[in-house]
């Protein structure tokens, strides 16, 4: 007998937390976090932003990190709406919404309504340090069973982005004091 769809769907999702939070580099975990994203999410294409300074308290500008499958023109377009995004002190509540309207915005532009975007937030220790926004040419709806699986697979991946940022600060530090 086969396992129900669910528990295969969260055991495939163990299997992938793992991966991604034994690696420390961050490019690569970047990386393997977005393109996990989009098949999880059927998406065909997406972006992780990361807010700048969350480690070293720097006032928090917006950057895209890591992008697959948008085109550098996009990407140009979209750097500098996000630097014009307001720090606050609450980005889950004031600056998470200003980027999900302006991503959304702009992929209903640029695809002439035939895109869509989901956005997942990563919220570590209680900092908001980035969004995922992944690109999908349908509309869905998620299901609870869904949005508790997307939820944890953004905490984790919040997590791991988190301490590959600090393994990236110390050895800085560390070839900075040789």
């Amino acid at each position: 007998m086969l396992p129900d769809f669910r528990v295969r769907q969260r055991d495939y999702l163990l299997e992938i937390l793992r991966a991604i939070t034994q690696e420390l580099d961050l490019d690569k975990v970047l990386a393997r976090i977005l393109n996990i994203a989009i098949e999880m999410l059927a998406g065909q294409a997406g972006l992780i932003a990361l807010r700048r300074g969350v480690l070293d308290r720097q006032p928090g500008c917006w950057r895209v990190a890591v992008s697959h499958g948008i085109p550098p023109v996009f990407l140009s377009q979209l750097e500098p709406l996000l630097d014009n995004i307001p720090e606050h002190e609450d980005p889950g509540r004031y600056e998470l919404p200003e980027i999900n309207r302006l991503l959304q915005g702009l992929t209903r532009a640029a695809s002439m309504g035939l895109l869509s975007g989901v956005v997942l937030p990563l919220i570590a220790r209680r900092q908001v340090i980035g969004v995922i926004f992944i690109f999908r040419n349908y509309l869905g709806v998620f299901s609870s069973n869904d949005t508790a699986l997307l939820q944890s697979f953004a905490d984790q991946a919040a997590i791991a982005v988190y301490n590959a940022q600090l393994y990236t600060r110390v050895r800085f530090e560390e070839r900075r004091m040789v």
